[in-house]
């Protein structure tokens, strides 16, 4: 039988989800079927035309056996093409090895006892290969490339590679790395651009300004953005691509590298929102410590703690989803805004295979701005500007 057929595995995440929705808008000759694997049932809904999205709720932590059997009754034994996700959080990083480590381990072991036929195996993993996730002396030399030297000390994703690459040899499959930065996308359950959404409209309500949660050093640094569409597009060029095969690859949306003093401005028009002026007050961190250290001038986990109330008054205002403050991660919006160093990558060895310039795209118009349209649609964020919560 003709055609392509997609495993994803963490399909409700916000990787999944938009390499369903670039999925289903290729031709039915090119993708047969796509599987969507994820613990919970489906978060979003996928109008397919030609209805190819099939569902398993699976938990990767079973046995591979169970996993196997779960898969055989979705029709993964056609599959020719898996595209990995999945992803459990801990805060322990032994316990975030561990635990992943596990449920890639068990999900590649079933996939090796159901699809026969499979081509390529494709894991998504990120720039904490890099050691941006700790600085100091983890990190890699600038810019990041996919040959880097690996940190010392303990990181889940140089254990799932490795798994990879000796599952592939064992069972003749094609390997793919990609590793993309910040991700901005849309999932019930989201990270820096959903956080980012819901604390614009909290502040829209309050009648307060847009604090950038770091500082002058953050503001003024490269960070490259990955919007989730731009990254799914790319995973499926070069799982079709025999040349990207057993290669990992940096993805990120322009060469053209993004700060903070740029997009922030563009957010806080987006809402209405005026900047603070000053906008830092605080001097920065002291130069030796410059590369290595955090620092919150405006911390946004801090400035959401006891405002669950506020929340909940806007969200009964504007009638949204009961639960849209619970996808905000502030913890994870400081993340991604206080450090005091760089996250920049090379983008050359996705140009070797094809992925010109010509398909780099704007992380505000194309990255920020849609995931706020496609809030609104969802009832997660109001189509109006906030109003003062009321008593």
């Amino acid at each position: 039988m003709s055609g392509n057929v997609a495993l994803i595995f963490g399909a409700n995440g916000i990787s999944g989800l938009a390499l369903i929705s670039q999925l289903i808008l290729k031709s039915p000759t090119e993708w047969r079927k796509i599987i969507a694997v994820s613990r919970r049932p489906p978060v979003l809904s996928h109008a397919d035309p030609h209805n190819r999205v099939q569902h398993a709720s699976l938990d990767l932590t079973s046995s591979p056996a169970t996993i196997a059997e779960g898969l055989k009754k979705a029709g993964a034994e056609e599959a020719t093409h898996v595209y990995f996700y999945a992803y459990i959080a801990k805060e322990k990083e032994e316990e975030l090895v561990d635990i992943n480590k596990t449920l890639f381990g068990n999900s590649v072991e079933a996939v090796a006892e159901v699809a026969k036929g499979l081509k390529v195996f494709h894991l998504q993993t990120g720039y904490k290969y890099y050691g941006v996730h700790k600085g100091g002396e983890y990190l890699a030399p600038y810019p990041f490339r996919e040959d880097s030297p690996r940190h010392k000390g303990l990181n889940f994703y140089y254990v799932q590679e490795d798994m990879l690459k000796d599952a592939a040899k064992k069972y003749n499959w094609a390997w793919l790395v990609t590793r993309p930065n910040f991700i901005l996308g849309v999932s019930k359950g989201n990270f820096i651009a959903v956080t980012v959404a819901l604390y614009a409209t909290a502040c829209q309500s309050l009648a307060q300004p847009l604090y950038f949660p770091g500082s002058s050093v953050s503001y003024a640094l490269p960070y490259d953005q990955s919007t989730a569409k731009h990254n799914a597009e790319f995973q499926i060029h070069a799982s079709l691509k025999p040349e990207a095969h057993n290669r990992a690859f940096n993805i990120f949306d322009s060469a053209k590298k993004t700060t903070f003093n740029e997009l922030w401005p563009k957010i806080a028009d987006y809402f209405d929102l005026q900047l603070p002026v000053p906008l830092f007050a605080k001097p920065p961190p002291e130069e030796k410590s410059m590369g290595s250290v955090w620092f919150a001038e405006h911390s946004a986990s801090e400035w959401a703690k006891g405002k669950e109330d506020v929340f909940q008054k806007i969200v009964k205002a504007h009638n949204l989803d009961p639960n849209a403050f619970s996808y905000a991660t502030w913890d994870f919006l400081d993340f991604g805004t206080t450090r005091t160093w760089a996250d920049d990558a090379a983008l050359d060895s996705a140009r070797s295979i094809g992925w010109g310039p010509e398909r780099d795209i704007d992380p505000f118009e194309n990255g920020y701005k849609k995931v706020f349209d496609e809030l609104k649609a969802l009832n997660i964020i109001p189509k109006t500007p906030a109003a003062p919560p009321t008593a």
